[in-house]
């Protein structure tokens, strides 16, 4: 009875030691954390060198955007000057040409300097002060006095500001001295307006007294009196 319990508890263990032995041992864990690792590494390293490829383009861009800047800048610099010589040089060789045209005209020599007289205004103004008005009334007397002349009013500004805002900041100047002298009995007919904006300055100076002379309304003749 023992010998035969024996022999089966036995034969159970070579049993279960064979079928141990079929079993085959686990693999090696392959190396596909490392590779993972390594190829993520490389896709850094790439977009790192993409990144600053990309910071470099742009900074060169960036450079050569603003020594163009400058450029422009430089150029538009020596243009307003050769504008500024060239009416300063226009304004120096006939600065008596309005009361000269109108004494022309036919107008005595006292009369043609009152018409003559510029008006003036105030910093980025339109409206007329009362000194302007003053001197319009006597504009007026010599207009009413010469049924048959005719002028034009000129707008112009000082040179600060856009060329486009002075173009329209002079038109309204000169429409203003129209419109009061309209309003006291001269015919629409007989006063055409014009802006030169900031195109002829009166003083080519760049102070504060430069500037008043340049914010004004000038007049010339269109027709005379004969």
């Amino acid at each position: 009875m023992i010998r035969a319990r024996f022999w089966r508890h036995a034969c159970a263990a070579a049993v279960l030691v064979a079928a141990c032995s079929r079993n085959p041992r686990p693999a090696a864990p392959a190396p596909a954390a490392a590779d993972s690792a390594a190829a993520r590494q490389r896709a850094d390293s790439l977009v790192a060198a993409v990144r600053r490829d990309s910071l470099a383009a742009f900074a060169r861009r960036d450079s050569l955007a603003r020594a163009q800047a400058v450029a422009d800048s430089l150029a538009r610099a020596m243009a307003e000057r050769a504008r500024a010589d060239s009416v300063r040089a226009q304004v120096l060789r006939a600065p008596d040409s309005a009361a000269a045209t109108l004494v022309a005209s036919g107008l005595e020599a006292a009369r043609a300097a009152a018409l003559a007289e510029p008006l003036y205004f105030e910093l980025d103004r339109s409206d007329l002060t009362a000194e302007a008005q003053r001197r319009l009334d006597g504009k007026l007397a010599i207009l009413r006095a010469s049924p048959r002349l005719e002028i034009q009013i000129e707008g112009h500004c000082d040179d600060r500001g856009s060329d486009e805002y002075n173009l329209a900041l002079g038109n309204r100047r000169a429409a203003a001295v129209k419109r009061y002298l309209v309003e006291h009995g001269v015919a629409d007919a007989r006063i055409g307006i014009i802006s030169y904006g900031e195109e002829r300055p009166a003083d080519p100076g760049h102070t504060e007294e430069a500037w008043a002379r340049n914010r004004r309304a000038e007049f010339r003749l269109t027709r005379g009196v004969r």
